[in-house]
């Protein structure tokens, strides 16, 4: 039989708001009630209900987290599945439950994420993903409900965000990986309205008109495995080359799969994220780490901070090195 605050009350001799303020550590109340009423509650192995405890304070201690189309491919994705182990170890960390919501497209992750926020069963939200006109960040700012976003927003103001310098790192990959004597190289991404592809994009022509290449853009409707597969059929049935960048550790095992497929040995290819691949292609690809998992526990940090301390804008870069 469940044990009630009622009964805790009873037992120690006070009242059930007494309870209540020890059980949220009020300051209001001494030192020996605290101690009678944590003895009954030990003694008695008292569980509280975390929502109606939410409903006192107001705070459920549950973040929401809207996961994007490009879960759909979640297991054979390291970089979500990265960025949830961060979530929930820092969720865990700060006290928080993690709620996911996994949408199909834009319009289920706007209609996920208003529904969160009116239901009430949320303290904050983070998307984990940002596009051009942002309907679900349009509407978080108009209500003015906490949240985070994992990603550069299009509009920073009153924005909490994490993310790494996209634009840096994929600069410094495209002089990282490209030989002395090479002249063209071309960029494999995915969807074009993200701003991670966006950012991407801005750092793959700035290196490329600094040293000169001849260079050509691929971009795909999502970063799945198949349109991977897709875009490298679409290059190699238009031009010749061997140096690529591709943008997504999922659209890399499809480009591999494509090269496999039709024994194409000479490729130089700089990437994102740790995809396993093959012993024959680890010479031939410079895999850059972009640390999702710290994404992640950032990102909880940041919104709990602003549910805490009404922490209005603030931005985290991750920083990621190439060896």
């Amino acid at each position: 039989m469940k044990i009630t605050i009622k009964e805790i009350a009873e037992d120690a001799g006070v009242s059930v708001s007494t309870v209540s303020r020890v059980i949220s550590n009020n300051p209001k109340i001494s030192e020996a009630t605290k101690l009678r009423v944590r003895e009954v509650i030990e003694r008695l192995n008292y569980k509280p209900n975390i929502m109606a405890r939410g409903l006192v304070k107001r705070k459920t201690g549950i973040l929401g987290i809207i996961m994007p189309k490009e879960t759909a491919t979640l297991f054979s994705s390291p970089f979500f599945i990265e960025v949830m182990q961060g979530i929930s170890l820092k969720g865990k960390e700060r006290d928080y439950y993690i709620m996911y919501d996994f949408c199909k497209n834009e319009k289920e992750e706007y209609e996920g994420t208003k529904k969160l926020v009116e239901s009430g069963l949320v303290d904050g939200i983070c998307l984990m993903s940002t596009r051009k006109n942002d309907k679900s960040i349009q509407y978080l700012k108009e209500t003015k409900f906490p949240f985070v976003i994992i990603g550069e927003p299009e509009e920073k103001d009153g924005v909490l965000w994490v993310d790494n310098n996209n634009l840096k790192a994929t600069y410094d990959m495209v002089k990282k990986i490209i030989h002395k004597n090479a002249k063209k190289i071309i960029f494999v991404g995915g969807d074009k309205n993200l701003t991670v592809t966006i950012n991407r994009v801005a750092g793959f022509e700035k290196a490329c008109k600094e040293l000169k290449l001849d260079y050509s853009m691929y971009l795909g409707k999502d970063f799945s495995r198949g349109e991977g597969y897709r875009l490298a059929e679409k290059i190699f049935s238009e031009q010749k080359c061997e140096n690529f960048i591709i943008s997504d550790d999922n659209l890399l095992k499809g480009f591999l799969e494509y090269l496999e497929k039709n024994s194409i040995e000479n490729a130089n290819i700089g990437s994102f994220n740790k995809a396993n691949i093959k012993e024959i292609w680890k010479d031939k690809i410079f895999l850059l780490d972009i640390k999702p998992e710290k994404l992640g526990m950032e990102a909880v940090d940041l919104l709990v901070n602003c549910i805490q301390d009404k922490l209005e804008s603030c931005n985290k870069i991750v920083d990621i090195e190439l060896n």
